[in-house]
Order: structure tokens, then C-alpha cells, then sequence
């Protein structure tokens, strides 16, 4: 489990030390000493890292680490004689260039990849499983890889996706004929016009409350904005041996054949329980068709990293009887 995150502990390590000499070995009157030290703590060490992380794919925490240091280090050593205190005077235009870095990297990643997604796409594979795939390679830790990729994924939903797909006859979706379009674009419409009010109050009370107060509002829209596109453009795969259940910002979950006990028609209520997991971001808001029992547990991933191995799958096809009907067929 450690083994992993070996270059990072070696890291840390390195950077406590520095600290520590820092600290209780150089003399408050030694700058040329501070600046060999300083020099070690934000080039050497994020640069051994590096090296150490390489074979891994770990560009993003690289430079992570790196930022990282660069802005913590004008606050953990003196700067006065400093010989490095020249580019923290000027580290506004280093953040500034950092930052442009940044965004040329987004938008050479967007437009490398919408040419991996017209080479790759393929019936197993859809965007989001795409940029999920190449974010949690990236990423040690899995956790956060998950949260950030859901982050990502809502945005490029949002303001990026814009057409479909080519889909095949074994792809189905779930999103025509059960109304969550309305449901969705209904709720947005109700957020918006309570947001109004409520900026109204916070304006003449706090400017800050109402700048935090929009700002967590736009998040909100844009993530339900990303979760209806992607129902949309997400379809559902049935194929001789498994199925791929793809809705909204939800991990895709594939569960083969020979794990399905029996598959339904269900419109009915249900009870909440941990054997239960419905395919639905507002949970009883939006509606069902199927269920799937399967044999066994079957581990599923929902948003924000949440874990749940139910038995029993709930959510919404348009071709319900094709889809049960194609299913029971690849059982046989």
C-alpha cells in the first residue's frame, strides 16, 4: 500500500529536514546559507520528486508539489539577503505566468482529446469513462482522483459537450420519455429565482456573503447543468455478456451477465436501504422502470467518492421492453 507513495514520503521527508535546519542550525546572520537551503527546498527537492514520480505519470502532482513549495516558501525562510528573494518579489507575475501555463495545458489536453475521443470511441468507451481513465492515472491518490475527475467531468458536460456520439443498436438511453429533462431544467429555474431573493438580502447586509453566496450558486448550476447533459449523451450498452450502465456524472458499472439474477419491469416505491442503489441524482424526484437483481453484492461508485454494494439496481430505460428483452436473450 506504501510502495506507491514512496517518491511523496521521500518528499516530505526532505522537505522536514531543510525545515529543521532551517530552523535550529543556520545562524539568523548567514543569507548565503538560507539561500542554499531555500534553493534545496523549492528546485531540488519537487525536482527529485520528479525524477522518483516519473515512471508513475504523475505530471499533475508534480506540478502540484512544485506550486506547492514555490508558494510556501517565502513564509518558511527569511528572505532578507536572501539570494532568491529577487523572484518572490516578483511572484505575482510568476502566478500570473503560471496561471496562462495552466490554462494553454487545459486547452491543449480539451483539443488533444477530442481527438482521442473520435479515434477511441467505441461501444465500451465514452467520454466520461475516457477522461476518468486518464485523471485517476494521473492521480495517486484514488479518492481524489474520483472527485476531481467528477469536478472535470461536470464542467466538460456543461460547456464543452455539445453533440452526441454515434450510437448503435445494443445502446440505450434513458432519458426521453421519463420527463428528467424537465425535472432538471424546473429545478434550475427554481434556484435561480430563490438565488435572486436571497441576493437581494445579502447585498445590503455582507458584499462578501453575496460574492460567496453567487459563486456556490453558479457551482450548483453548473453541475446540474453537466449532470442533465450527460444523461442525455450517456447511453446505456447491452452486450453477449455484460451490461454498461452509464447515467449522468455516475461512474460507469458493468456487470456481467452471469451476475443478474432476474431483470424487470418496476415502476413501483421502494424502500431506502443499503441492498438498493437507484440510478438517480434526485433520488425519488425522478423516476424508474427496471430492476435488476443481481446473485451477488455488486460494488457501485456514486459521485463524491461514495462506495455502496447493493443487490438491486433501479433506473430508467426508454425502450424498456427492447432493453429487458435483449438482455434476457444474452442470458439464454
Amino acid at each position: 500500500m506504501t510502495k506507491k507513495y514512496n517518491s511523496l514520503f521521500i518528499f516530505g521527508a526532505i522537505e522536514t529536514v531543510l525545515l529543521l535546519i532551517d530552523f535550529y542550525f543556520i545562524p539568523t546572520n548567514s543569507p548565503l546559507s538560507f539561500s542554499v537551503v531555500t534553493a534545496l527546498f523549492f528546485i531540488a527537492a519537487p525536482v527529485l520528486y520528479y525524477f522518483l514520480s516519473r515512471k508513475e505519470e504523475t505530471e499533475f502532482t508534480f506540478w502540484f508539489v512544485f506550486y506547492l513549495a514555490f508558494k510556501t516558501t517565502p513564509y518558511l525562510f527569511p528572505m532578507k539577503g536572501n539570494f532568491f528573494k529577487i523572484i518572490f518579489d516578483w511572484k505575482i507575475y510568476f502566478n500570473i505566468a503560471f496561471l496562462l501555463f495552466l490554462v494553454w495545458t487545459a486547452v491543449h489536453f480539451i483539443l488533444n482529446f477530442r481527438k482521442t475521443i473520435k479515434q477511441n470511441n467505441t461501444d465500451n468507451q465514452d467520454d466520461y469513462s475516457i477522461i476518468m481513465d486518464a485523471l485517476q492515472k494521473s492521480i495517486k491518490f484514488k479518492k481524489l482522483g474520483k472527485i476531481i475527475a467528477f469536478e472535470i467531468c461536470s464542467f466538460y458536460y456543461c460547456f464543452i459537450k455539445w453533440s452526441a456520439n454515434k450510437s448503435s443498436e445494443n445502446q440505450y438511453t434513458g432519458y426521453k420519455n421519463s420527463g428528467v429533462s424537465a425535472i432538471y431544467i424546473g429545478l434550475m429555474l427554481a434556484s435561480v429565482a430563490e438565488a435572486v431573493t436571497v441576493h437581494v438580502i445579502l447585498i445590503s447586509w455582507s458584499k462578501t456573503a453575496t460574492i460567496l453566496f453567487l459563486i456556490l450558486h453558479s457551482y450548483l448550476l453548473i453541475n446540474l447543468t453537466g449532470q442533465l447533459k450527460a444523461i442525455i449523451f450517456r447511453k446505456h450498452l447491452v452486450t453477449d455478456d455484460k451490461i454498461i450502465i452509464r447515467y449522468g456524472l455516475f461512474n460507469s458499472l458493468e456487470i456481467p451477465i452471469s451476475l443478474i439474477e432476474k431483470i424487470s419491469k418496476f415502476e413501483g416505491d421502494y424502500e431506502k436501504s443499503n441492498t438498493v442503489v437507484k440510478f438517480a441524482l434526485l433520488g425519488k424526484l425522478e423516476p424508474h422502470n427496471v430492476a435488476i437483481e443481481c446473485k451477488n453484492d455488486i460494488e457501485v461508485s456514486l459521485p463524491f467518492g461514495i462506495v455502496k454494494k447493493p443487490k438491486q439496481l433501479l433506473l430508467y430505460i426508454d425502450d424498456v421492453n427492447l432493453f429487458i428483452t435483449n438482455v434476457e436473450s444474452s442470458k439464454s
